[in-house]
């Protein structure tokens, strides 16, 4: 399976913050975390909290990235925390230049509703929503012996979907846009396969092959994937997590999950965001609705 691969092309972010962290006692409290976004040239943008550990981790692959030219990463640690008002869930969505992800947090963000195990948001007019996800601690954790059900349901006056950046079917085309598991564990840190390495590539993990494809702006569907099987989890590199490469990271992520929920793009690559084509200027909005469930 294909990886995200976008034509783009970022600056690099200073890296000191890096290894200027809040300060902690020992032994009293775990390390204190830094939201950031990681941004990268193949047409990766993800969040996730971060140790200090972890960001001179982060810092280091960017670095070394950044000089074999092979492409470009940037550490946003400007980033919003998650949370968004009483829901657990979160959405993000491409920036208009289509490089960095930003959650929606402001009550005029149309942020993500959630009730009981059912998450629902609007599709935002000429935005590309790039994932839904939650850090609630009953969500995460370990869940290496959980299976994950998520009923989807799309309702609203959209035509249909599209991602972008040749994402969806045999990467030549925007359609069609799909919605598929995803999950982030900074624990988790290993060599991946492919060019240029970096160790961060196992900390994020998408759902591959299964995933729901968006055709209409009426419809229903479900999705589930099993966490303690790795050839059904691919990595930001796009290795499966069977390859014995990239297995006993994939064993610690399911283990140390931080972040779980959806990711959108399409067939091919997993992450490109997915719009909703309105026929006239809305509103009303596209709902999309999500009943996330772990067994």
């Amino acid at each position: 399976m294909h990886r995200f691969l976008f034509g783009v092309a970022f600056a690099v972010a200073a890296l000191a913050f890096a290894l200027v962290p809040g300060s902690v006692a020992a032994g009293i409290s775990p390390p204190q975390t830094t939201q950031v976004t990681l941004s990268c040239s193949d047409g990766h943008s993800v969040a996730l909290g971060a140790d200090p550990a972890t960001l001179s981790s982060l810092a280091a692959d960017v670095q070394a990235i950044n000089t074999s030219g092979a492409m470009s990463c940037a550490l946003d640690p400007s980033a919003s925390d998650p949370s968004s008002g009483t829901s657990k869930w979160t959405v993000y969505d491409y920036n208009p230049s289509g490089k960095e992800i930003a959650p929606r947090n402001s009550p005029n963000s149309m942020p993500a509703t959630t009730s009981g195990s059912t998450t629902i948001f609007n599709f935002l007019d000429g935005h590309y929503t790039a994932l839904l996800t939650t850090t609630d601690k009953s969500l995460a954790g370990d869940l290496s012996s959980a299976t994950l059900t998520d009923n989807i349901s799309l309702s609203g006056p959209a035509s249909g979907f599209m991602t972008q950046d040749d994402g969806g079917g045999n990467c030549s085309s925007n359609v069609p846009a799909a919605v598929r598991f995803y999950f982030v564990s900074p624990s988790a840190s290993g060599s991946s396969v492919g060019s240029p390495p970096a160790g961060f590539y196992t900390k994020f993990w998408w759902s591959n092959p299964v995933s729901l494809q968006m055709l209409s702006g009426t419809q229903t569907g479900a999705i589930t994937a099993n966490m303690a099987d790795p050839g059904e989890w691919s990595d930001w590199n796009g290795q499966s997590g069977a390859n014995p490469a990239v297995t006993a990271a994939f064993e610690t992520a399911i283990s140390h999950v931080q972040e779980i929920g959806l990711s959108f793009g399409g067939d091919c690559f997993f992450e490109t965001g997915v719009q909703a084509e309105y026929p006239t200027a809305p509103p009303p909005y596209e709902m999309f609705s999500s009943d996330f469930n772990e067994s």
